[in-house]
């Protein structure tokens, strides 16, 4: 059953960050949000949810937490000016950068915190469901209308709820399990596999700030910038997420290191299999997916605003998955379980930030959050 609950300066410069709007926050060097301390004398900035989808499946693998929620809320109000405050680039980006910045972190099995973060991960999914919104707001000729949708039922998040438990099981597993699940993220199905999903996200983001960007808004200028024939390589005008570079650093590492299996993994035997084939093959499937000519997912009557958010929310997700991939890589190239758990964690993440973000895009029962000071 459906459950209520109530209740980041990266200014590059006007010209390469394009319209700051929401993306015009900061980050503190203790941490993504530093301290959680506030003064309970001042006006307090609330979320307030609409119902979402949480049924007992969901139940058994994620745990509600309304205060760390809460205490994210205003860490989020004091590290974003009042003007940019948005409830989905609170849940879509915000939210999602806290979690990765913890998961992505080097384990050993064992984290009591990953119930309540994966249901971090499903509400910043799900509330996906703005952009239908935007969709439907944003009409273009021949778009559907009305859009097609169907309310989320508990079969809804089947296929989540049985990869979640797959990823938990790997986590807490012995260090050879770890090392494997890492190695074997990096393939898979389209969108599930971590390359093939970082080479789809990328080929979409720059489609969406190229081809089919907006008419009447702007397209920042290197915003996301990317070799699409070097593997996990891309470099954003937004403030990277601290994991990122980490990564990349060992991912390089790696690389040149005597024994490892680097190349091993990324060429196995060559062709369509290769980890550059199928990052390629995915680049080209997400810049196909949001051509213009796709009606239904088109962006063409976007105003400044609403293209701004989905320009910052899916280069948050893209770091993300970057990352993860990265890790994965680097852990499995040398066989370092601590690493390994590190990806395979944040692999857990990805699952219903993706899978719930496409229940929302469907849910034409879906409301919207807001937030209100109290």
């Amino acid at each position: 059953m459906y459950n209520h609950i109530s209740r980041r300066a990266f200014f590059i410069g006007a010209v390469r960050a394009g319209a700051t709007g929401l993306a015009a926050t900061s980050l503190s060097r203790t941490g993504v949000f530093g301290s959680f301390a506030v003064a309970q004398s001042q006006p307090q900035l609330q979320l307030n949810l609409p119902p979402y989808p949480f049924f007992d499946n969901l139940r058994a693998v994620m745990t509600e937490n309304r205060d760390l929620l809460d205490r994210l809320v205003s860490a989020y109000a004091r590290a974003t000016p009042a003007a940019s405050q948005n409830p989905i680039d609170f849940l879509s980006r915000y939210v999602p950068v806290y979690v990765f910045e913890q998961t992505l972190q080097p384990s050993e099995p064992g984290d009591p915190s990953l119930p309540t973060l994966l249901w971090l991960m499903h509400l910043a999914g799900y509330f996906g469901v703005w952009l239908r919104d935007a969709f439907i707001r944003f009409p273009v000729p021949g778009s559907p209308n009305p859009r097609p949708g169907f309310p989320p039922t508990a079969n809804s998040f089947n296929a989540i709820v049985t990869r979640i438990n797959a990823v938990l099981t790997a986590f807490n597993g012995n260090d050879a399990g770890a090392i494997a699940y890492a190695e074997g993220s990096l393939r898979g199905a389209q969108l599930q596999g971590l390359t093939d999903s970082y080479g789809y996200n990328a080929g979409y983001l720059d489609q969406i700030l190229t081809g089919s960007k907006p008419t009447n808004a702007m397209a920042p200028v290197g915003y996301f910038i990317y070799n699409p024939t070097l593997l996990f390589e891309g470099t954003y005008a937004v403030e990277e997420i601290r994991p990122l570079d980490n990564w990349r650093r060992h991912a390089e590492q790696a690389a040149s290191r005597p024994g490892s299996r680097y190349a091993e993994i990324v060429n196995v035997v060559g062709g369509a299999d290769s980890l550059l084939a199928i990052q390629s093959a995915g680049v080209a499937r997400g810049k196909a997916t949001w051509q213009p000519q796709n009606v239904f997912l088109a962006i063409a009557n976007y105003d400044q605003p609403t293209y701004d958010l989905l320009l910052v929310t899916s280069a948050y997700f893209l770091q993300c998955i970057q990352a993860t991939g990265l890790a994965a890589l680097a852990a499995s190239a040398v066989g370092n379980a601590d690493w390994a758990r590190a990806a395979v964690r944040s692999n857990a993440m990805i699952v219903p930030y993706g899978g719930s973000y496409s229940v929302g895009l469907f849910d034409n029962t879906g409301q919207l959050p807001t937030f209100t000071m109290v």
